[in-house]
């Protein structure tokens, strides 16, 4: 499963659109964590603020996203989080980690649904 994760975030970042602010904001945004359940997701706001929630917790962020589709968290963290943002459709996305070819892929709900939900059971 996993490594169909891992090709599909490389066919993004090398096939993929970069994200515009519209799809960001238009869609909670669903991936895997490390027991392969869908408990994380993050949900981006119009006026620049961001949450992550995960197994019933919630970070906040403020972000901004450039015209480069470059995705950056503007809080106070050491170093900052940067990814560029890339989206295949408007169902899944990628937020590719500075100097690698991985990411997180996301997905929306009826996506993870679509593809995820299968292979984990």
């Amino acid at each position: 499963m996993f490594d169909f994760i891992n090709q599909l975030s490389v066919d993004i970042i090398f096939f993929g659109k970069v994200i515009s602010r519209e799809l960001l904001i238009a869609n909670p945004w669903y991936c895997l964590d490390e027991t392969r359940k869908i408990n994380c997701y993050f949900t981006f706001f119009e006026d620049g603020t961001s949450i992550k929630s995960e197994n019933g917790e919630e970070d906040a962020l403020d972000w901004i996203l450039t015209p480069e589709g470059i995705l950056e968290f503007i809080d106070d963290i050491d170093p900052p989080l940067r990814f560029e943002v890339k989206c295949l459709g408007n169902q899944m996305i990628v937020f590719k980690y500075p100097d690698q070819l991985t990411g997180l892929v996301l997905f929306t709900e009826g996506k993870a649904k679509e593809i995820l939900i299968p292979f984990l059971n």
